[in-house]
């Protein structure tokens, strides 16, 4: 899935984050919305009264408990980021409010590599837009998948005044500045009236990254905007963070597969290829099959690799038949 992030009004600090891979999650205090966060606790307060009830014996505990949840309900202020992003590039009012009246840009980032190798785990969902202030049900929580749940009712819903923006949220457990996969950013969208000296930056810094650019023009007798691919100013077939580690010698044996699976030998090959020109990649440690997750007709591979020599911790892909097959095509330096 393809998301955006406009930016505009720092211009050198938002150039500065391009260039090093990293984006800001705020804390809800630093958003635009001043109910960023609300949420009514009064299903929660009279269940946990209910609890100390029926269970007066265990007053003590379910307080324990109570104050631990109310300590999670801060978090939203305290320590969790959150990056907003648009599902649309073309929103006239989100360039008018977000990239400095059309004289900033966008940028289209692809959300799987946006968060892809996140440690700590980073949360992503839709904004829900609702009439009223969600209500903390403890019930739900412990029902539903307890982390992502909890995280939702706490900062996955906004007025439905918001409703324009499209948001596709993302919390990180700690905000402030978070590195990503460079590979995440596939093109820049300027504004109508973004300078031209800015434009030149943008492209320099980003040289070797394989970045798509396009200006942003009035449609002819229209409200609306739409995007023209523009040249890229800075070519160049240095490419950014390449380079092509070393497979270790014992990282993958076809004759280990078994039988119903020998004709897939080749894959482990062309994986090993793919994963050792990761941007991160020290030394390809291990290439094989996942057999409880694989049939026959459609099998699962998996690679690990360290990024870098005393790594004692490998780091783990997946992939398919096709990803490995459209992924090695891409490879022109075998």
């Amino acid at each position: 899935m393809l998301v955006y992030k406009y930016r505009g009004g720092a211009f050198n600090r938002d150039l500065e984050s391009l260039k090093n891979d990293e984006f800001w999650a705020s804390n809800t205090k630093q958003l635009n919305d001043p109910c960023e966060g609300l949420v009514k606790t009064t299903v929660y307060q009279n269940q946990i009264q209910a609890l100390k009830n029926i269970f007066y014996q265990h007053e003590e505990t379910i307080t324990l408990v109570e104050q631990s949840f109310q300590n999670i309900l801060e978090m939203k202020d305290t320590k969790l980021g959150i990056f907003s992003l648009s599902k649309r590039f073309n929103d006239e009012l989100l360039w008018a409010h977000y990239a400095d009246s059309h004289k900033g840009f966008c940028i289209e980032y692809e959300l799987d590599r946006l968060l892809s190798k996140q440690k700590p785990k980073h949360y992503s969902f839709d904004i829900q837009y609702v009439n009223k202030v969600p209500n903390f049900d403890f019930s739900k929580v412990l029902n539903q998948n307890g982390a992502d749940s909890l995280v939702k009712i706490m900062l996955g819903f906004k007025s439905k005044r918001w409703e324009y923006e499209n948001e596709l949220r993302i919390i990180t457990e700690n905000q402030g500045l978070n590195s990503y996969d460079f590979r995440a950013v596939k093109a820049i969208y300027f504004g109508l009236k973004a300078p031209n000296e800015e434009i030149d930056k943008i492209m320099q810094i980003l040289q070797g990254r394989k970045v798509k650019y396009f200006q942003m023009k009035l449609k002819p007798n229209s409200f609306e905007i739409e995007a023209e691919q523009i040249t890229d100013k800075f070519p160049t077939c240095v490419k950014y963070k390449y380079s092509i580690s070393p497979i270790a010698e014992s990282a993958f044996d076809p004759a280990n597969l078994k039988s119903d699976y020998q004709h897939f030998s080749p894959y482990l090959q062309k994986l090993a290829e793919i994963v050792r020109r990761e941007p991160d990649c020290y030394e390809v440690d291990y290439v094989d099959i996942i057999l409880s997750k694989s049939t026959i007709d459609h099998p699962i591979f998996f690679a690990q690799y360290k990024t870098h020599e005393d790594d004692f911790y490998t780091r783990t892909v997946h992939y398919t038949t096709n990803q490995i097959d459209a992924e090695y095509d891409l490879i022109d330096d075998l």
